[in-house]
This record gives structure tokens, C-alpha cells and sequence, in this order.
């Protein structure tokens, strides 16, 4: 029996495009981000955010609208994957994705609050000081959480042939990337400037992936069309 031609996916072409704006606007948001040389020194950040808060909270919305629409993409690879093992190993990671999505979600909520209250001079230093420390330790947890849900998505893709398998295969690599050279490292540790580095690295690669990867998927139903 012949190959039937592949016919397209509302999904699809919701996905490729999201995936297109999720790496956009999180690139976008990390270079706009303010960043302190040592991030365990709390006065630092207070002084970095109160330069311009209005552009840190900007910075901070960006990249969360942007793990959104990750999201979003993520939900197309999960429905296009249906059988076998690739299947449990996506289905796995995409519900672990909602998960730690809402908890970095939460992080730049709280990054938005300390620019708010960095803004505030002396008043809101108390607070500002507060926050920072919630969102070492919670971002260092949520990443985690993160990149290893990532990590089981990239290998479902990588059993499968919806998808190249190059795409999993890189994915999986970031995903545990992240998890084993940042997340646990900041976990039981005080963050530092050369693991902030590393997840820099690590987070702009998963960002060019997700343009790579929408590229490819919005080709692809555009043919189809």
C-alpha cells in the first residue's frame, strides 16, 4: 500500500508558530534581562533592577509569555505523537511541562514584584532583598524541573518519526544539560556568576531549537496546504 501524503494540522501550525514567537521573545527578554556579575549578591541585584525597573519588568514578562507559547508548541508535539514508547516518554514530559511551567512562571512574577519594589529606593529594599532570595532558590528548582520535562520530550521525539530525530536527540541533550551542569548545582549550592553562565549558554540553545525546530513544522504544513 502506498505512503499516504501527509495533510496537515491545525495544531501543527499553531505549534510551528509558537514555537517561532517563543524563541523570539525569549531571546529577546534574556537580552533586555539586568544582570548582576555575582547573582548571590542580593544589594547588587536591588542596584541593577532600581536602574530601570519599567525595562527589567518588560524583560521578565517577555520571557514568560515566551515559555508560554513554548507551551503551546510543546502541546503539538505531544498530540502528534500517539504510539509506543515515544508516546509515554512525551505524554510524561508534557504534563511535567504545565507543571514547571507555572513554577517559572511564579519566578518571574516574583522578578517582576523585586523590580517593582527595587524601584521603590530605600522603602522597598526590605522587600526587594526578600524576593531575590525566593527566586534563587525557587528559579533553580523550577529550571530543573524544566529542562529535565524537556529532556523527556526530546527523547520521545527521538523514538519516533514524526519528527527528525536530530530535534529530540538535541533537545534531550540540552534538557540534561541544564539539569546536570545548573539545576542541581544551584539547588544545593549559592548561585554563582559561571553557573549563570552555563544556563545563559545552555537556555539561548533551547531558544535557536525552538526556532529550528518551528521553522521545520511551519514548512511543513505550509507544503501540505
Amino acid at each position: 500500500m502506498a505512503e499516504q501524503a501527509y495533510k496537515g494540522d491545525v495544531l501543527q501550525r499553531i505549534a510551528g508558530i509558537s514555537f517561532i514567537l517563543g524563541a523570539i521573545l525569549t531571546t529577546a527578554g534574556n537580552i533586555l534581562a539586568p544582570r548582576v556579575d555575582n547573582p548571590g549578591d542580593v544589594a547588587a541585584a536591588i542596584a541593577r533592577l532600581s536602574e530601570n525597573p519599567n525595562m527589567a519588568k518588560l524583560a521578565f514578562f517577555l520571557i514568560a509569555l515566551g515559555i508560554w507559547l513554548m507551551a503551546i508548541g510543546l502541546a503539538g508535539v505531544y498530540r502528534s505523537i500517539t504510539t509506543g514508547g515515544a508516546s509515554a516518554w512525551v505524554r510524561l514530559g508534557f504534563y511535567s511541562v504545565i507543571g514547571a511551567t507555572a513554577l517559572m512562571t511564579t519566578s518571574f512574577a516574583l522578578l517582576i514584584g523585586a523590580a517593582t519594589a527595587a524601584g521603590q529606593g530605600a522603602a522597598g529594599a526590605g522587600s526587594a532583598s526578600a524576593l531575590i532570595v525566593a527566586v534563587n532558590a525557587l528559579f533553580a528548582l523550577s529550571s530543573t524541573a524544566y529542562w529535565l520535562a524537556l529532556a523527556f520530550v526530546g527523547l520521545g521525539m527521538a523514538m519516533s518519526s514524526v519528527y527528525p530525530k536530530w530535534a529530540g536527540w538535541i533537545l534531550l541533550g540540552i534538557g540534561a544539560g541544564i539539569v546536570i551542569l545548573y539545576g542541581l548545582p544551584s539547588i544545593f549550592s549559592t548561585p554563582t556568576g559561571t553557573l549563570n553562565l552555563i544556563f545563559a549558554v545552555l537556555a539561548g540553545l533551547t531558544s535557536l531549537w525552538a526556532l529550528v525546530i518551528g521553522a521545520w513544522i511551519t514548512r511543513r504544513e505550509m507544503k501540505a496546504m
